[in-house]
């Protein structure tokens, strides 16, 4: 891929208006979900459960446990998850599936949301009250 075809990308992205409106919707959710999640990270000395497995060094009935650290990985994963749709939208919409590039683009919001959930009910899980 050559310089040229980055521009004609880039002129096909930026005169599809409700296409660029749905590629800073998955952006703006991106943005959200690293900041709710990010703010909700609070250090503390109990250990959560954070994985299924049958090999852990605290192995409880096939659960590990981790330090609170480990939270920061959920920070991780809601950039990786909005940069690779907003990608994968705009490979779509360069190959004329334009359709399946909304697709992705929803279905990118719709795993931020789910992911949010999960990753504040899994904060939750070690806040002594």
């Amino acid at each position: 891929m050559d310089t040229e075809d980055i521009k004609l990308s880039i002129k096909r992205v930026f005169t599809d208006r409700p296409f660029l409106w749905m590629i800073a919707g998955v952006a703006l959710a991106g943005v959200i979900y690293m900041l709710l999640v990010g703010f909700n990270i609070r250090p503390s000395d109990v250990t959560v459960y954070i994985r299924f497995t049958r090999f852990g060094e605290n192995g409880f009935y096939g659960f590990s446990k981790s330090h609170w650290a480990y939270h920061f990985t959920f920070l991780i994963f809601g950039l990786v998850a909005a940069v690779t749709h907003i990608a994968l939208m705009i490979k779509f919409h360069n190959l004329g599936r334009r359709q399946t590039a909304l697709f992705v683009g929803w279905a990118g919001i719709f795993i931020l949301i789910i992911s949010a959930a999960y990753a504040l009910a899994v904060m939750n899980l070690g806040r002594i009250s």
